[in-house]
């Protein structure tokens, strides 16, 4: 009897620890949820995560876990697990991919020196703020309005937005989109995904700026191509743009897979094309596309280490040149 008593104690005992692990990981995952931003590097990174365990990181598509102090972060089939710390208003990340460690803010948050400053604090910046963000604004070769009845007016359509804390929030048809934005000296600059765009008061510069940055020394044909084979199957990939003089260009792309087993035998194939308009603006090239709307990219000139033809590098992905050009200086 007393044997039963003690493995039924046990029982219970294992059963409630068990409940309680889940609901201490399920509160912290909660405390994470929400929107992390850090600009430490000289551009803004933004940490995403939803209730769901989906989310986005730097602009890439992810799904995470918590255990404990560990996140546990999947992008593109890789598993990265961080170390981290939070606080009321802030995420430190270590370990994992990260040399040093990072630390997040949450959106929105101010900080808790300025946080006992009551209502009447908050209703007197934010009508401010808002007001700074009205109006007409152009840059990037396009033009993007705010309007008071909380409209905003860009490439022909006008989506419903919501303007709090230096965010504003984009309603669209395919969901919100959350952009951080910064009004000063007469220039809008907003940050999506980790992207800048920056913006000039009216209407002047909505040409000239877009023309006037095309660096002719990169005009014409690059290429990146993968070739990946085993005895049962490969894949491959190849992606080329070109960029044109007057300020347009031409993206196409392709991918293939195939697979050749005793169990197994087919094949996958796709294909996607895009243009629009591109230009330069100091170490990045910025680009309107007609499926993706604006964004930029980190622009690097470098030479084959091989055969020393030009390449240029977008973001960390090298595209050769595809017609014969001089070598960089």
């Amino acid at each position: 009897m007393k044997n039963q008593l003690l493995l039924f104690l046990v029982i219970i005992n294992t059963s409630l620890f068990a409940q309680i692990g889940a609901k201490v990981q399920q509160q912290s995952q909660n405390k994470l949820t929400g929107i992390w931003q850090n600009s430490s590097q000289g551009f803004q990174m933004v940490l995403m995560l939803n209730e769901d365990r989906s989310g986005e990181f730097d602009g890439e598509a992810i799904h995470y876990a918590v255990v404990g102090s560990k996140l546990s972060i999947e992008a593109s089939g890789v598993k990265t697990v961080y170390d981290f710390v939070l606080q009321i208003n802030s995420l430190t990340l270590s370990g994992g991919d990260l040399q040093a460690s990072l630390m997040f803010t949450r959106a929105g948050s101010i900080p808790s020196a300025q946080a006992a400053p009551s209502q009447s604090v908050k209703t007197k910046t934010e009508p401010t703020s808002n007001a700074k963000l009205l109006g007409l604004w152009s840059g990037n070769g396009e033009s993007i309005e705010f309007t008071k009845e909380g409209k905003c007016n860009y490439l022909g359509q006008t989506y419903p937005y919501e303007q709090s804390n230096e965010h504003v929030t984009l309603q669209t048809a395919q969901g919100n989109v959350m952009m951080a934005y910064v009004v000063a000296n007469n220039q809008l600059t907003l940050t999506v995904n980790g992207k800048q765009l920056v913006y000039s008061k009216g209407t002047q510069g909505a040409i000239s700026v877009s023309k006037g940055n095309v660096a002719q020394e990169l005009v014409g044909k690059w290429c990146y191509v993968n070739v990946y084979s085993t005895s049962t199957g490969g894949s491959s990939s190849s992606s080329c743009f070109v960029l044109n003089g007057d300020g347009t260009y031409e993206y196409s792309g392709e991918s293939s897979r195939s697979v050749n087993t005793s169990d197994l035998y087919g094949g996958t194939s796709s294909q996607s094309e895009d243009r629009g308009t591109w230009w330069v603006q100091g170490d990045r090239i910025h680009y309107n596309s007609q499926s993706r709307g604006p964004g930029s990219y980190q622009l690097q000139k470098q030479n084959h280490p091989k055969n020393g033809d030009p390449m240029i590098v977008i973001d960390g992905q090298s595209y050769v040149t595809f017609y014969n050009k001089a070598p960089w200086r």
